[in-house]
């Protein structure tokens, strides 16, 4: 009796554990995954990640906006997204739990096999993160107008002074002291597909056409400056602010004086379109052929 006694409480207790597991698992992924602690980090500020001052337009923006309150729109690889109460702009903070180096007990790292591996995912997960800070600044400091980059703030500071409110996909509500947090602000944009079915569907086909002259020349302008993006998914990552085209994810912009060659560049032009154009020519196609027209006067032979 004692013994079918002990294996009953063991019994229970495996249950009471697989349910609180399967709540909190419930929980995480009806939140998106979403916690505080999951933006936070322990991070000191470095020189390097300073990004240029605000112009006064820029400063009142980002003022008013961090008077609001942020609501949950969803995430990416790299960060959680929430939309201004005007439906304007975007905030996004780093997903954290992603990106943290794991430290294990020592008496596992005394395997030097272990300590091996440890140390080296400590170093990507160390070298992606600067990489995506990189991308951040470079987005801010030099192409806030091809990337709708408002503000980013990478070093933790004193300056702000403010409580923003920020409503997870639960609708419970987060107070953060902004000035710990690494955040961006960016436009926010409409998908780059969704705008010239818009546009076609309201006969204003010549709108459309202009946009995509204006999609070429921004890409050719970033290479010709010496600035790249690395994430080629154009569909993805392009939307269109009041009629212009602008990178949605800037997480893997890099500067290289490699990309100004224009035998680099045309081939990063076509890679970047291929897929767009199948999209544009089974949706669109008498405006796929215009799009190929000038791309083909713009790359000339290279583009065949």
């Amino acid at each position: 009796m004692k013994i079918k006694t002990i294996l009953t409480h063991i019994l229970w207790f495996f249950c009471a554990v697989s349910i609180l597991y399967g709540l909190s698992r419930l929980y995480y992924l009806s939140g998106d995954g979403f916690a505080v602690m999951h933006i936070t980090s322990d991070l000191s500020p470095e020189d390097r990640w300073t990004t240029r001052p605000l112009t006064d337009p820029e400063n009142s923006t980002v003022e008013r906006l961090l008077n609001g309150k942020f609501f949950y729109l969803g995430k990416g690889c790299q960060s959680y997204v929430f939309e201004s109460e005007d439906g304007k702009y975007v905030m996004k903070f780093f997903k954290y739990q992603r990106l943290k180096e794991k430290i294990w007990p020592g008496f596992l790292s005394r395997f030097s096999f272990i300590d091996h591996y440890l140390q080296k995912r400590n170093a990507h997960k160390k070298q992606k993160r600067e990489g995506v800070f990189l991308a951040w600044k470079l987005a801010f400091d030099f192409l806030s107008k091809e990337t709708g980059t408002v503000y980013v703030h990478l070093n933790k500071s004193d300056n702000l002074k403010k409580n923003v409110t920020i409503i997870d996909k639960l609708g419970i509500q987060h107070s953060l002291w902004i000035d710990q947090y690494e955040f961006m602000i960016q436009k926010k944009a409409v998908m780059l597909c969704d705008e010239i079915a818009k546009n076609m569907s309201c006969g204003e086909i010549k709108t459309a056409e202009i946009l995509l002259q204006k999609l070429v020349q921004r890409i050719l302008s970033e290479y010709k400056s010496g600035f790249a993006d690395n994430d080629h998914a154009l569909i993805q990552n392009t939307g269109v602010w009041e009629g212009e085209p602008i990178h949605i994810d800037v997480g893997q912009f890099v500067r290289e004086e490699s990309v100004k060659e224009e035998s680099f560049y045309l081939q990063e032009l076509y890679t970047k379109t291929y897929k767009f154009r199948i999209w544009l020519r089974q949706e669109y196609p008498e405006l796929c052929d215009r799009f190929e027209e000038y791309l083909s006067d713009t790359m000339g032979d290279c583009f065949k």
